[in-house]
């Protein structure tokens, strides 16, 4: 616990045998729950993530290849925790951080913090190629939302249960990570933040995303919502 409040860490991923007992190892001992959502994985990973202590769920739509935002749906579902973080099963993302980040929230009273990994302190973290595509998406949303976030693909993030409701989440794939930010932010009764983290070199296989087939995916699905889902939106002045 941090706070006095329970701490649930959600880690989806599809074949990760080789880290995600490190990845597990890495969550620090006052973290309550780590549930791992698999994702399809093809090789041992359910089973070494539940010898190294993780609570392990298979989320059955996976099979038809829908994958991450699957996963993370079904982690919030069976979540206990009174906050709720996500990071991938790589061991790139800081799981150290999460206390300072429960004092951040606290602090400022948010109910959602989103995780930049931008600006980079290790330049081999992110390819260019993809630090300019989340740049572009990071434009987008300014321009459609008057918003200014720094990384609204990170898949590091941290929100307080009772908000989950409330965010509407629809998108089984990978747009599930911008879904998140932009339902969150554009919801009134919801106080989203930022905050810098570390980040660090994928290890393990190659990432299962194809970079311009997901990032223009991402681009469309950023404008389709304004211009639908949150057509309604104004920007707070």
């Amino acid at each position: 616990m941090v706070n006095g409040k329970s701490i649930t860490v959600i880690i989806p991923c599809r074949n990760e045998e080789k880290i995600i007992a490190q990845t597990i190892k890495n969550v620090p001992d006052y973290v309550d729950e780590i549930i791992v959502v698999d994702n399809g994985s093809t090789d041992n990973t359910r089973k070494v993530a539940k010898k190294a202590g993780a609570k392990v769920l298979t989320d059955e739509r996976t099979k038809n290849g829908i994958g991450y935002g699957c996963a993370i749906m079904k982690g919030l579902y069976y979540s206990g925790g009174d906050i709720v973080f996500t990071m991938d099963g790589d061991n790139t993302y800081p799981s150290y951080q999460i206390r300072g980040l429960v004092d951040y929230m606290d602090f400022n009273k948010l109910d959602f913090v989103s995780c930049s990994r931008l600006p980079l302190k290790n330049s081999k973290a992110i390819s260019k190629t993809r630090q300019l595509g989340i740049r572009v998406l990071n434009f987008a949303i300014f321009l459609l939302y008057g918003v200014k976030v720094r990384d609204i693909l990170t898949g590091m993030w941290a929100l307080r249960s009772e908000i989950v409701p409330k965010l509407d989440l629809k998108m089984c794939d990978w747009n599930l990570s911008p879904e998140i930010k932009i339902a969150a932010f554009a919801n009134k009764e919801i106080r989203f933040g930022e905050h810098h983290i570390d980040h660090f070199e994928r290890l393990g296989e190659p990432s299962k995303q194809s970079i311009w087939k997901t990032g223009f995916g991402h681009l469309f699905y950023i404008i389709h919502r304004r211009f639908t889902q949150d057509k309604s939106y104004r920007r707070n002045l």
